[in-house]
């Protein structure tokens, strides 16, 4: 499902255990769309940032928040970054690996963004988000919120949050995702403006 996975500072010690190349591929479609292709870090950085020549736009509507997303590559114009109808993710804890994601992401639309939204986001997890927001314009924003935050957000969008135990499970229905209009954010800020037919609880 992601075309795109950074090696970063890992690819020698990859190299010298033969891991840094793709998976070869098996001749069965079904397996082989799901193989990665990879790109440094280096390359991914020589990338136009998807944000450059994008007007400034960022509404300040619906519920604020003391939190941003995690990583400028987010950003949807100079101003910051802004969804319309996404998809909200809430989780109650961590996201430590890709595959833990591997489920939403591929559900996730320009029509319907996914924003992913922790505790906390390990480095590769992060790295590889952005990777692919930047090389792929793949519709996904993270972001890392306080359980204050997390709580009132599910209870604003109507999602139910998942444990990161039953994220690694793979468990994730999509009744537990959350729906917003719009959701607009820089580094530091989020705002969160409902759909027209939910009211604010």
């Amino acid at each position: 499902l992601l075309a795109v996975a950074v090696l970063a500072d890992r690819r020698e010690r990859r190299r010298e255990v033969g891991t840094d190349q793709p998976a070869p591929a098996r001749g069965l479609p079904a397996v082989d769309r799901h193989v990665p292709s990879y790109i440094t870090q280096d390359e991914v950085d020589a990338l136009t940032h998807p944000a450059v020549g994008q007007p400034r736009n960022l509404r300040h509507d619906g519920e604020g928040f003391g939190f941003g997303h995690a990583h400028p590559d987010f950003a949807t114009n100079p101003s910051g970054a802004v969804l319309t109808s996404p998809t909200l993710l809430i989780v109650d804890g961590a996201v430590d690996t890709m595959r833990e994601l591997l489920a939403p992401l591929s559900r996730a639309t320009a029509d319907a963004p996914l924003v992913v939204v922790a505790d906390n986001f390990s480095d590769d997890v992060l790295t590889t988000l952005a990777a692919n927001r930047r090389a792929l314009n793949t519709p996904v924003l993270a972001a890392q919120a306080p359980q204050r935050d997390r709580i009132r957000l599910a209870e604003l969008t109507g999602a139910t949050p998942v444990t990161e135990a039953d994220l690694k499970a793979g468990y994730l229905p999509s009744s537990g995702m959350g729906r917003a209009s719009q959701w607009s954010s820089t580094g530091r800020s989020t705002w969160v403006a409902l759909t027209p037919d939910k009211t604010l609880k």
